[in-house]
């Protein structure tokens, strides 16, 4: 399968730089590594079936489509989509009979007429599906190529990716410095998602400003450890127990990070600020 690897890899390749040209971001891609090595028996293949699924439809699903409806549907990328959905619903759901009999059809035509039973046979079918796999990405970015030079066009694409969870994260972690891992960001992702997913707009507000609203809380709210006990703190402020005491802390965690203090010297100075912000508040 390597060689299907090889050339759908280059595919992506060439579509992540017309989707850098319209909107300044890579096209996801994950990376070899992440991929079966071999498909060489039913398991191996709903394995291949789910990542790309989930590449298709989750990872890529606002370029795809986007493509797909910017000048009319591609008949190629629609198939693949259809292809992709009904052997992973096979997979995922063996009492579904239109899924299945789908997936037989297909399994079948690959395999001289009978369902793959050796390493042959479902070799032969994971090296199918990355072969369509490229197909579709090829006809994806052939609607690139022919488009890219209209501003209207690029425009899109970058307000369609705009709305993009994973974009969103990516931009406001840019925005504060913060290099983080693939599982890091995942979790960030999932974060915003969560509230997004039971957010209604209201007047005014606009998706991407609400999902970097959410992006910004969760990746500010992993904070270090504080330099001593918490309820120290909240003792000499006197907020122990009341409604400020979340938020006594959350000043506490900034002064911290800011100020590098510790002991004493750092009890003190969270006490001025907060005393500052909140005069009266000790007496």
């Amino acid at each position: 399968m390597d060689a299907e690897l090889d050339e759908f890899e280059k595919h992506c390749r060439a579509l992540s730089q017309h989707k850098m040209t319209c909107t300044g971001e890579p096209l996801s891609s994950p990376p070899r590594s992440e991929w079966p090595g071999l498909v060489t028996t039913r398991g191996d293949f709903h394995t291949l079936v789910s990542s790309v699924y989930k590449l298709w439809r989750e990872s890529w699903k606002l370029d795809v489509g986007f493509l797909r409806t910017a000048t009319g549907d591609s008949r190629v990328a629609r198939d693949f989509d259809q292809m992709i959905y009904q052997l992973r619903t096979a997979m995922q759901h063996t009492d579904n009979p239109d899924a299945m009999a789908y997936m037989t059809e297909w399994t079948n035509d690959l395999c001289g007429g009978h369902n793959p039973t050796s390493k042959e046979d479902w070799s032969a079918c994971g090296r199918a599906l990355i072969a369509a796999l490229s197909e579709a990405v090829v006809s994806l970015t052939a609607i690139a190529v022919a488009n890219r030079s209209q501003e209207s066009f690029r425009h899109a694409w970058w307000a369609k990716y705009s709305e993009s969870i994973q974009a969103v994260v990516t931009r406001v972690a840019a925005d504060l410095n913060l290099n983080l891992t693939v599982t890091a960001k995942q979790h960030h992702e999932r974060q915003v998602e969560k509230r997004w997913s039971r957010h209604r707009l209201r007047a005014g507000e606009t998706a991407s400003q609400v999902m970097a609203s959410f992006a910004e809380a969760s990746l500010v709210a992993e904070v270090r450890r504080l330099p001593g006990d918490y309820t120290e703190i909240l003792d000499e402020l006197r907020v122990l127990g009341t409604n400020d005491a979340v938020a006594a802390l959350r000043l506490a965690h900034s002064v911290a990070e800011i100020s590098g203090t510790t002991g004493e010297t750092y009890v003190k100075l969270v006490t001025s600020v907060w005393t500052t912000l909140r005069p009266g508040s000790r007496q």
